[in-house]
C-alpha cells in the first residue's frame, strides 16, 4: 500500500504543476550547474544554506521552452549546446530535466547521472536523481541521493521529504510520519529566513500534509487524514491528488456531501490541466 500511496502521490502532483518534491523550474531554483571550474564544496550563504551557481545565459532559451512545455524542442537546444560544448553539467540537467517532465524517469536518469558526474557541485540534482530513482522503484539508491542531499543542505525539506517517500514506499509508516512532519518543522525555518522563498514553496508545504495524511489514512485513522488534507488543499488549491484523496476520506467518514464537493474540485481542475496539456 505505501508504494502504491507515495508514487501516485508523486504523479497526480506532477500532473497538477506542483513542486514535489521540488520541481521548481531551473530559473526558479537555487542555481545551476556552472561551465566554470567545479568546486566540490558549496559556497554557505549567511552560513547556513549552500548556495549553487547561476544557470549560464546561454541555455536560458531551454529553459524557456521547458517552462512552456516545449520539451522536445529543449531537449534539442540541450543536445545541440552539449554537442558544440561537451561536458557540460547543466545543459545535462536540462535534457533529464526535459524527460522527467514528460514522465520518462528511465531516460531522465542517466542525464541526472551525468550531470551530477560532469558539475558534482550542483547539489540539488542529488533530488532529482533520487526522485526518478524512486519512481523507477530503485529505493536503496533513492535513499542513497536523498542522504546525500540531506548531508549537503540539513535544512533542505526537499531532502527530508524525499526520505519519507523512501518509508512510506516500504510501509514504514511511523519513521515516514516523522520524516514529513520534519520537513514541514524545516519549512517553518524558512519562514523566517526567507519568507518569499517559503510563501514560493507552498505547494511542497501541501505535499508534505498530504503525504501525512497518507500514513493516517493506512491506518484508519481519518480524522486525522482529514486535518491534514484540509491543510494540503488550503496551501495548495491546485493540489488535485489532495482533493481526490480528501474525497475518499468523507466518504469513510460518512460524510457523503463534502465527498461530493472534493471529487467534483478534483474532476473539474483535472479537466482544465488535461485541456492546458492538450493545446500544446
Amino acid at each position: 500500500m505505501g508504494s502504491r500511496l507515495a508514487r501516485l502521490g508523486i504523479v497526480l502532483a506532477t500532473l497538477a504543476g506542483a513542486c514535489a518534491p521540488n520541481q521548481v523550474t531551473p530559473d526558479q531554483a537555487p542555481g545551476a550547474p556552472s561551465t566554470k571550474p567545479v568546486e566540490t564544496t558549496p559556497e554557505l550563504e549567511g552560513g547556513r544554506r549552500p548556495r549553487l551557481r547561476p544557470m549560464a545565459p546561454a541555455l536560458r532559451p531551454v529553459i524557456q521552452e521547458i517552462g512552456e512545455g516545449r520539451l522536445e524542442a529543449a531537449r534539442g537546444l540541450a543536445l545541440d549546446h552539449l554537442e558544440e560544448h561537451g561536458q557540460d553539467g547543466q545543459a545535462a540537467f536540462l535534457v533529464g530535466l526535459s524527460f522527467e517532465k514528460a514522465g520518462n524517469f528511465g531516460a531522465a536518469r542517466p542525464w541526472f547521472q551525468r550531470a551530477l558526474r560532469d558539475a558534482p557541485d550542483y547539489f540539488i540534482l542529488h533530488d532529482y536523481l533520487g526522485r526518478t530513482q524512486l519512481m523507477l522503484g530503485e529505493l536503496e539508491a533513492a535513499r542513497h541521493e536523498f542522504e546525500a542531499f540531506a548531508g549537503i543542505d540539513p535544512l533542505e525539506p526537499k531532502a527530508v521529504y524525499g526520505l519519507g517517500l523512501i518509508e512510506l514506499e516500504h510501509t514504514r509508516l511511523k519513521p515516514a510520519a516523522t520524516e514529513f512532519r520534519r520537513a514541514l518543522e524545516l519549512f517553518e525555518i524558512l519562514k523566517e529566513e526567507n519568507p518569499p522563498m517559503y510563501r514560493a514553496r507552498a505547494s511542497e508545504r501541501a505535499q508534505c500534509y498530504a503525504r501525512l495524511a497518507d500514513v493516517h489514512f493506512a491506518r484508519d485513522e481519518y480524522e486525522a487524514a482529514r486535518e491534514n488534507l484540509l491543510q494540503a488543499t488550503t496551501i495548495a488549491p491546485d493540489n488535485i491528488s489532495a482533493f481526490y484523496a480528501l474525497s475518499l476520506v468523507h466518504r469513510r467518514l460518512g460524510d457523503d456531501a463534502s465527498a461530493d464537493r472534493a471529487l467534483d474540485r478534483y474532476e473539474t481542475r483535472r479537466k482544465e490541466l488535461s485541456a492546458v496539456q492538450g493545446d500544446r
